[in-house]
């Protein structure tokens, strides 16, 4: 009886948005991967839901989850998806957490990586293209931009200035709290960006490294983040 209980507590967020979920669901996916329920949604404001998602992995039970309550500190406010036409990508499990916001352009592809990790807070706007390696993980309130929506005019050349272009992100790349990463950025593998770190086109920025700082310069080289061992104990 008490397994049950326990069960029944551990599903009362999805249970709260379970009719919505079962419409993303079918709505985006073949039948054959929607009857499992691979996306769980939690709280969700779906402002547009054009465009298609791909799962390029066999469909699991709530492999991909969208609002949930992960963090205390932020608003427990769910995800808002606005999709105008884009196509989002899944390559395997992923998780964004509460107070998130994902807005997709028309023409967009944004592609996320096996075991992709964002706490909370994240705002992802995509109107050109992104793609995220295998185990990226983003910190609280990260701002991904792949468009700045305003170019300027260079008034001695008469001509505008590149104001959008893709972002690629290598594996293992890790982001703090708060950090920007603007369009046109491509970053090398097993990257780390400390908090607040503005990362542009024009950053320094190599493999088994810490970087910070706007812009962004390398503070300390040849190191990781352990996976395995990734929590300090209480003190």
């Amino acid at each position: 009886m008490l397994e049950i209980v326990k069960k029944i507590h551990k599903n009362i967020p999805v249970l709260r948005s379970i009719l919505t979920t079962i419409w993303f669901n079918f709505h985006y996916l073949p039948f054959r991967q929607a009857i499992k329920l691979p996306i769980l949604l939690y709280k969700p404001k779906l402002i547009q839901c054009d465009g298609k998602i791909i799962l390029k992995r066999p469909a699991k039970y709530g492999m991909i989850r969208l609002g949930f309550h992960v963090t205390s500190i932020y608003p427990n406010t769910g995800i808002t998806w606005e999709n105008k036409g884009g196509t989002v990508r899944f390559n395997g499990h992923a998780s964004i957490g509460n107070d998130s916001y994902l807005s997709f352009g028309r023409k967009t592809t944004v592609e996320f990586g096996d075991d992709f990790i964002s706490s909370a807070g994240l705002k992802l706007i995509s109107y050109r293209e992104m793609k995220f390696g295998n185990h990226t993980s983003l910190g609280w309130e990260v701002l991904i931009m792949d468009t700045n929506f305003h170019p300027l005019f260079d008034l001695n050349k008469k001509v505008y200035k590149k104001a959008s272009g893709s972002i690629s992100i290598g594996e293992y790349n890790w982001f703090g709290t708060q950090c920007k990463i603007m369009h046109s950025v491509h970053t090398p593998d097993r990257c780390i960006f400390g908090m607040g770190s503005v990362v542009t086109r024009n950053c320094e920025m190599k493999s088994y490294c810490v970087m910070g700082g706007n812009p962004v310069k390398i503070l300390s080289e040849n190191v990781i983040r352990d996976y395995d061992h990734d929590r300090e104990d209480d003190i």
